[in-house]
């Protein structure tokens, strides 16, 4: 697992700052984005790259999807920032298809799945993005520094509610291309000979959470209400899952209902917050500094409520920590 560092104080980072180290990258051949690399088996795969998001000391990890070839051609699609010069993330390979990049390439680089830079803060953050990305191959980013805290707010694939029920997770997987071609597993030239055809890698436990509550194709939702319904339900499993993954079963009982509620309270105090987001269609420090304030006003409220040391490993935050979200900015 990556090795995680504390988040030291208030995180201060302008967006003039971010988008001049991206854009400062070296352009490569073909662009910034592709090029080629040694592979030596000649096996397509495809990986999260994490860099530091957006400067060298940020606690947390930008996330970018990467897709190589047989032949080492690789693509990466940046998921509104740096997409080279990072470094592999555990738990997010998987051997492929070369037919599979497509695919790939739609469900992390093209609307609906990837939503507008105006709506970052509602829909979710490169995370979510880079989750929708690997949705195929049932890897997610869980390893990434400050996933603990993004995945509290978006969830593993984004946030879902009117007005921007376009970029939910289902619309995604329904405007796909080829939904039905994807191969799971690796072409059998890059199997050993007595596996002539690779079974596909064991989905994360947040990808089969996802699928059990959405992708039923029994299950429909005749109104906004009972879809709103099964979101809650879903949230709820989720941070029974996450309960579990990050401090033990033996947790759920004392922070379930103290999370969940919270969560409940916090995204709808959040909501006013969207909708001056969606009317203004840019992100200002005005309203980052709300949203910053709402969040911290929550983690105030769990950290007063939760030991230190679980409060800690829940969110990946230490108890001294106030989150600023412009460490999760997109460039501009």
């Amino acid at each position: 697992m990556k090795k995680r560092h504390a988040v030291f104080g208030v995180i201060a980072l302008s967006l003039v700052l971010a988008a001049a180290l991206v854009c400062a990258q070296p352009k490569l051949e073909g662009g910034p984005c592709e090029g080629t690399e040694e592979n030596p088996n000649g096996c397509p795969r495809v990986w999260v790259e994490v860099t530091p998001a957006f400067y060298e000391e940020s606690p947390a990890d930008h996330t970018y999807i990467k897709f190589l070839r047989g032949s080492g051609r690789w693509r990466s699609f940046p998921c509104f920032g740096a997409c080279r010069g990072g470094a592999e993330l555990a738990d997010t390979e998987s051997p492929t298809w070369e037919q599979n990049e497509k695919i790939i390439q739609f469900m992390a680089d093209m609307e609906p799945c990837k939503w507008p830079k105006h709506v970052y803060l509602i829909v979710g953050v490169c995370h979510q993005l880079a989750n929708r990305g690997l949705f195929h191959t049932g890897r997610i980013v869980k390893n990434a520094r400050m996933y603990e805290w993004s995945s509290f707010i978006y969830q593993t694939y984004g946030a879902c509610f009117f007005p921007l029920e376009d970029y939910c997770m289902g619309n995604c997987l329904k405007e796909s291309p080829l939904p039905g071609a994807w191969r799971p597993g690796a072409p059998p030239a890059c199997t050993p000979p007595k596996k002539p055809e690779a079974a596909p890698g064991k989905p994360d436990a947040e990808h089969r959470l996802y699928w059990e509550h959405f992708m039923n194709p029994e299950l429909t939702f005749e109104d906004e209400k009972q879809m709103e319904a099964q979101m809650k339900s879903y949230r709820h499993e989720l941070l029974r899952l996450h309960i579990t993954q990050r401090l033990g079963q033996r947790y759920v009982s004392d922070f379930l209902t103290l999370l969940s509620e919270g969560q409940d309270a916090l995204l709808k105090e959040k909501r006013p917050l969207d909708t001056r987001l969606y009317e203004a269609k840019r992100l200002t420090d005005e309203i980052i500094d709300a949203y910053n304030a709402l969040f911290n006003k929550y983690l105030a409220r769990f950290r007063a409520k939760m030991p230190r040391d679980l409060y800690e490993r829940f969110f990946g935050l230490t108890a001294d920590d106030k989150i600023d979200m412009r460490i999760f900015m997109p460039v501009q």
